[in-house]
């Protein structure tokens, strides 16, 4: 059967069709960009510690309490960034922190047994939520002559370094700094007042 309907013809296209479209009004997206990495680099560990990375703020009455002697040590690393939200003060009470070097030839039963005793101290002075940081065995950058209650003066080129985060009353510093010099496994000691900073 043969159909009465016209035929279409099939053109085909021209070669302006085939042609990539250029616009001018458009313009190109920006690159993304990826997110920042918080990667810290190991050799970050062994640069010098920066007292300045503590904002402190000392009392005037309480200022001949607080041991001025700096403490020039390397840097332990930070290996993660993380909001923590801060503990609000006790009524009464301000923070502090407290580092604390002992003798590096001190075995691990002896260390927990001092900073148990420190820890207590702080406790029985007013103390609150006591938080103790052992950052190791870590060079110093000068070396620390200190003579014990027998009377024998040892170098020290090295030290355990303890942290102590703390809330407590101004006056129980100075039991703190008494106890610390007394104690002949503590090569030095020194307690700051931290402010809360201002993020805005």
């Amino acid at each position: 059967m043969v159909s009465n309907r016209p035929v279409t013809k099939i053109h085909s296209p021209s070669p302006n069709f085939l042609r990539p479209f250029k616009s001018s009004g458009l313009s190109k997206a920006p690159p993304l960009r990826r997110p920042g990495s918080f990667r810290i680099a190991a050799s970050d560990v062994t640069e010098e510690f920066d007292f300045s990375l503590f904002d402190v703020d000392v009392d005037d009455d309480y200022e001949d309490d607080i041991d001025d002697d700096e403490l020039d040590v390397p840097v332990w690393g930070f290996p993660t960034v993380e909001d923590v939200e801060e503990t609000e003060c006790p009524p009464g009470l301000r923070k502090y922190e407290t580092m604390m070097v002992l003798r590096p030839d001190m075995s691990e039963d002896e260390r927990l047994a001092v900073t148990q005793k420190y820890e207590e101290l702080l406790v029985a002075g007013g103390g609150m939520y006591v938080e103790v940081f052992n950052r190791g065995i870590i060079p110093l950058s000068y070396d620390i002559r200190r003579k014990n209650r027998d009377g024998e003066t040892n170098t020290y080129m090295d030290g355990i370094f303890l942290l102590f985060k703390y809330f407590t009353k101004p006056e129980s510093i100075s039991i703190l700094k008494e106890t610390g010099q007394a104690d002949d496994n503590v090569i030095r000691s020194s307690t700051f007042k931290v402010r809360k900073r201002k993020l805005f």
